[in-house]
Formats: C-alpha cells, structure tokens, sequence
C-alpha cells in the first residue's frame, strides 16, 4: 500500500523532503528511509529496535507513541518522521 512520508529536514541535509513509499507499518517506513538516507540510523535510533528520544512518528497527525514502529498503515495515510530540537 502506498503512503505520504514526510522527512524531516535534519535527516535530510537540511531539505524536508515529501515521498511515495510502499509500507505497511511505521516500520516499514524507517527500514525504507534508513535505506535511502545514508546514516540516518545514528539521528534516529539510541539503540537497534529504539528510538532517541526527539524522533516522533505520525501517521494522519496524531501521533504514533508508544507504537513508534508497529503502527499498522493504510493506503493513502500520511507519515511525518519529525525531529523536535529545542534551543534558546
């Protein structure tokens, strides 16, 4: 099934970036960025199997916690990956 996968633009290089994934699970979309955005997996996980702690998971804006990468998707269903920084 297909689904809308927003990346954050600090997995990116600096871009946000929009695409068409097939995916059945929230899983299924990390396992795919992680193949397509060389060395994502030292900003996304603290260990195998989890998340750090400023990665969310949305699927339809609601968001996807504690089931980061287990959620079940639909077609058409939008996934943000988001990355919440603080600073002042």
């Amino acid at each position: 099934m297909s689904v809308k996968v927003t990346i954050h633009p600090f997995l990116n290089n600096g871009v946000e970036t929009q695409v068409d994934m097939e995916a059945h699970t929230t899983g299924n979309v990390i396992n795919e960025i992680l193949k397509r955005i060389p060395g994502t997996d030292k900003k996304l996980f603290q260990k195998p199997g989890q998340l750090k702690g400023y990665v969310e998971v949305y699927v339809n804006g609601k968001s996807t916690y504690p089931n980061e990468l287990s959620t079940p998707l639909n077609d058409g269903d939008a996934v943000s990956v988001l990355i919440f920084l603080a600073g002042g």
